[in-house]
């Protein structure tokens, strides 16, 4: 027995060193960090480039249009200045042009001055006011400096609406001048607003060759409605106040109930219900990854006839169990590895403004840890039994990926249900699916947040012990005949045949 063991340590060793050895193995460690880094990097570097949406309006009412470039730049400007006061409080420089606001931005009631008097400046510098050439109050130098340029305010905050919407004056257009410009692409599309839409609202449209991107439609319908319902409470003399009481809604404040009561929901609450998502994901690569290097090197070892060779030293079942062992280490190497290559990004990344949560904390959470390592074995053991055993009776890659399609479809199920399961990670998907083996370690990391109870960690472990045994055995018995098989793989009735152990 002893010897029996040794060989087959011989054998991982070696199916190990072989893999580390390989330009492959490396550019596999270097590719996933590098494809989530590229998804993370990328998004945000596209939306602070992204293109503005250029639009034009047809406003027959005579004042919506300009009351709602008036809210909008009010909007605009408070955010501006919202985002003014939290540098200074973070003790960073302001802009040089703006660097006498430090006294304003430092007071609430200051704060809440200058963006109304600096929205009453700029507005009357787009209506032709001669711009001053020194500021003589604070609202006098941000409207200056708002007025200058709008890159100034972006490099300020890029989530302003100027950067996105931008409204183009097209002096005598009619909608015959305007259809022109929106089919040449000169304009995302264009608004008409009727005569009256505080009596009525038909009339109302949005012209555009592309409903598929509806944000511009949504971001002035938004603004639209909120100034024809003030106007409508005008002329029904209904007191502010009440008005204000009748459109309040309901604002159900998230609680998170614990061990200590219950406490107000933090974003970090959120990151932490979705987080094992991301492991998911990464262990779903992880064991993709590694049981296709398996069935790879199996089927080329018979193919290139290695495997007579080793079969004239080892035995079949030696060398099934050194495969295996070889290629769960060479994984191993490798989610280790991604591992913490995500908690140096965690700990070297900023966390994003305003977001008080602990990145490293979050992906060192032990649970979440222990639960992907342990996954990733019993996960690898089932598959691989599978697969080593598949690949024992295809005589090349091409016969391999046919064999291996069922397996495929199984395992592309745990992607379909991730974000369900996310949802609601006690919900009666996830409890199915949770005790049908081949999705069980994905299911079960995905319950990481909410974890299910100690009676199904214990019932779902079993089951994938049971499991990964009969597999092992199903494949041993495959495995045996099948490697020094040659021509057309068995048939389905000679495959359960070998699998129930008979020739």
């Amino acid at each position: 027995m002893r010897s029996d063991v040794r060989r087959a340590l011989l054998i991982a060793a070696r199916e190990y060193l072989e893999n580390v050895r390989t330009r492959g193995f490396w550019l596999s460690l270097l590719l996933l960090p590098i494809v989530l880094a590229v998804l993370s990097i990328v998004p945000i570097m596209l939306a602070d480039s992204a293109s503005t949406s250029d639009y034009a309006v047809l406003d027959h009412s005579g004042w919506v249009d300009a009351e709602l470039q008036k809210q909008v730049l009010h909007e605009d400007l408070k955010l501006i200045v919202t985002t003014l006061a939290d540098q200074q409080v973070d003790q960073r420089a302001l802009p040089e042009p703006l660097a006498g606001l430090a006294d304003v931005l430092a007071d609430e009631g200051g704060r809440t001055a200058l963006i109304d008097q600096a929205t009453e400046q700029v507005t009357r510098y787009r209506a032709g006011a001669a711009i001053p050439a020194n500021a003589s109050t604070p609202a006098e130098q941000l409207a200056i400096w708002w007025n200058d340029g709008v890159s100034q305010a972006l490099a300020v905050n890029n989530r302003i609406s100027v950067a996105r919407y931008r409204r183009i004056n097209v002096p005598g257009a009619d909608r015959a001048r305007l259809d022109a410009l929106v089919e040449g692409d000169e304009l995302l599309g264009y608004f008409v607003i009727p005569d009256d839409p505080v009596a009525a609202t038909e009339g109302a449209q949005y012209v555009t060759r592309t409903l598929t991107n509806l944000d511009l439609q949504r971001w002035y319908g938004r603004h639209a409605t909120q100034l024809v319902r003030s106007r409508r409470i005008r002329e029904e003399n209904i007191a502010p106040e009440l008005a204000r009481w009748i459109e309040a809604p309901i604002d159900f404040r998230a609680l998170r109930l614990t061990d200590t009561g219950a406490t107000e929901a933090q974003i970090s609450d959120t990151l932490s219900q979705w987080a094992p998502v991301a492991f998911v994901y990464m262990l779903w690569i992880s064991i993709f990854s590694v049981t296709q290097m398996l069935l790879t090197n199996t089927v080329e070892e018979k193919s290139n006839k290695l495997v007579e060779v080793l079969l004239s030293s080892v035995s079949a079942l030696e060398l099934m169990a050194g495969k295996i062992l070889g290629i769960a280490a060479t994984g191993l190497t490798i989610v280790t590895t991604w591992l913490l290559m995500v908690i140096a990004a965690a700990s070297v990344l900023p966390t994003p403004a305003g977001m008080n949560v602990d990145l490293v904390g979050l992906v060192t959470n032990p649970i979440y840890l222990g639960s992907f390592l342990v996954y990733f074995v019993l996960g690898y053991l089932l598959y691989a039994a599978i697969l080593c055993g598949l690949g024992s009776l295809a005589n090349n890659l091409k016969e391999a990926q046919n064999l291996m399609i069922p397996v495929q479809l199984c395992l592309f199920v745990p992607l379909l249900v991730v974000i369900p399961i996310g949802r609601d990670p006690s919900g009666l998907l996830a409890q199915v699916t949770t005790w049908i083996p081949p999705l069980t370690p994905f299911v079960m990391m995905n319950r990481a947040a909410f974890p299910p109870g100690l009676a199904t960690y214990v019932g779902t472990t079993l089951l994938m012990l049971v499991s990964i045994y009969l597999a092992l055995r199903a494949a041993a018995r495959v495995f045996e005949t099948g490697i020094l098989m040659t021509g057309k793989p068995p048939r389905i009735k000679q495959l359960l045949r070998l699998v129930m152990g008979r020739k």
